[in-house]
């Protein structure tokens, strides 16, 4: 039953996400699935927070009608399991660093072999400066070397 309510709010959040439509756009790519969801209904309030300025489109992964989308941004060709897409990018330098808006935030950390290298922060931070997206979006990998800036 909480489930079945976690997921009408979601969908009543996303709708309200989508009644304006600025410019902008925020595509979320997530699996019906509970990490995935968790993820989703962390993310959607920050999302929310920027409802005047982005278009927020979800997307199931494991939709069909989700493929084009997925190869258009140069999302994982394999699995992944979230993912944020802001104006067609989900590569961004905060601080120096290079982070990917793809697989699961740091407050999820410990569920897997797909932990990103993002936060809902950082997420907030991007949002607000839209300019520390990268040119070009550079896929992560998922091992211990992390990449330093944007330029790789």
């Amino acid at each position: 039953m909480k489930i079945i309510i976690t997921l009408l709010l979601m969908c009543f959040g996303a709708l309200s996400l989508l009644i304006a439509k600025p410019a902008s756009t925020i595509d979320v790519f997530y699996k019906n699935q509970p990490p995935s969801l968790k993820t989703l209904e962390k993310v959607l309030p920050v999302l929310n927070e920027f409802s005047s300025k982005y278009s927020v489109n979800l997307h199931c992964i494991t939709d069909t009608l989700s493929t084009d989308l997925i190869q258009e941004y140069q999302l994982p060709a394999t699995h992944f399991p979230f993912a944020v897409v802001i104006n067609g990018m989900f590569s961004a330098e905060f601080e120096n660093k290079k982070i990917d808006f793809i697989h699961f935030p740091e407050f999820m950390h410990g569920i897997g072999r797909h932990e990103g290298n993002w936060s809902l922060e950082q997420l907030k931070t991007v949002l607000n400066t839209p300019k520390s997206l990268c040119e070009k979006n550079i896929l992560p990998i998922l091992k211990d070397v992390e990449s330093s800036t944007c330029s790789e």
